[in-house]
């Protein structure tokens, strides 16, 4: 795993400030973890630029750098897990990670099952369509395909599912008439897109799409409307061992993170700007 030489210095620094905070009290997930040495941690291996497997070697992108700052703090190694995004929403996790660092947005439904870190950054989407489309507006988005991550708010969103939500600002509902089509990681709908199959708009974050332009992926904005703006946590499954004492750590770090500007310089580093700022 790559760390960025600007900001190792400062990460270090912080990983031994925090480190001096930890609890030594049993029978939770912080005890744990520190015992062994070891969190578990679940992300998505196909998910540029907040996280993919480079050349099946290493895990790299903004999520896994605001990972291994916190296992750095902690002073534990990390274990990658890469459970289906639906696995990681629904909760319940049976003990199989201990907590996901993968752009989780929070909203009512997932706070039932799952606990929520402070946010380490914020989301806006947006509508990309294949650089073919003639669309110009959503109006003209109505009866064609939309191609989403399955268990994804945007899928919500495609689905009618948001209108009641608190903690997701939506600025408009979807599409009249569309079909939805769901894969169980966003970027293989840019996959399937290269691959010749043809789906009439997508939704994700403006960094997602910028980077998916970037790479040569055959797609562009259908306008500057913001569909959706987000808090992105870091989640912790409430069925499983106590993560109190966990979630006040990560969020002193996170705290220490935001105002010492690690967080900022990763990421300008992978995203080309500060989404880490509250709008």
């Amino acid at each position: 795993m790559r760390i960025r030489s600007s900001v190792f210095a400062a990460l270090t620094a912080l990983a031994l400030v925090v480190s001096g905070c930890s609890s030594s009290a049993g029978g939770d997930l912080l005890t744990r973890i520190k015992t062994n040495g070891v969190i578990r941690i679940a992300t998505d291996p196909n998910y540029p630029p907040y996280s993919e497997l480079v050349d099946g070697e290493y895990y790299d992108g903004f999520d896994i750098m605001v990972a291994t700052l916190v296992a750095n703090a902690l002073e534990v190694e990390i274990e990658w897990v890469t459970p289906s995004w639906d696995a990681l929403t629904a909760g319940n996790w049976g003990d199989r990670w201990d907590i996901s660092v993968g752009s989780m947005a929070q909203t009512t439904k997932r706070g039932a099952v799952i606990d929520f870190s402070e946010p380490y950054y914020y989301a806006n989407s947006f509508i990309a369509v294949p650089t073919s489309s003639t669309a110009a507006s959503l109006a003209d988005l109505a009866g064609l395909e939309a191609c989403v991550g399955s268990g994804t708010i945007y899928e919500s969103w495609l689905n009618g599912e948001l209108a009641d939500e608190k903690l997701i600002v939506v600025s408009s509902p979807p599409p009249a008439g569309i079909t939805v089509t769901s894969q169980e990681t966003d970027n293989l709908c840019i996959e399937a897109l290269a691959a010749g199959r043809t789906w009439g708009f997508f939704i994700q974050s403006k960094e997602f799409i910028d980077n998916a332009i970037a790479s040569g992926a055959a797609i562009k904005f259908l306008d500057n409307t913001v569909i959706t703006l987000e808090k992105i946590s870091i989640a912790f499954d409430k069925s499983g061992l106590s993560s109190s004492k966990l979630r006040e750590e990560i969020n002193a770090i996170l705290a220490g993170a935001h105002a010492n500007g690690i967080l900022s310089q990763y990421s300008l580093d992978y995203l080309g700007v500060d989404v880490t700022k509250a709008p």
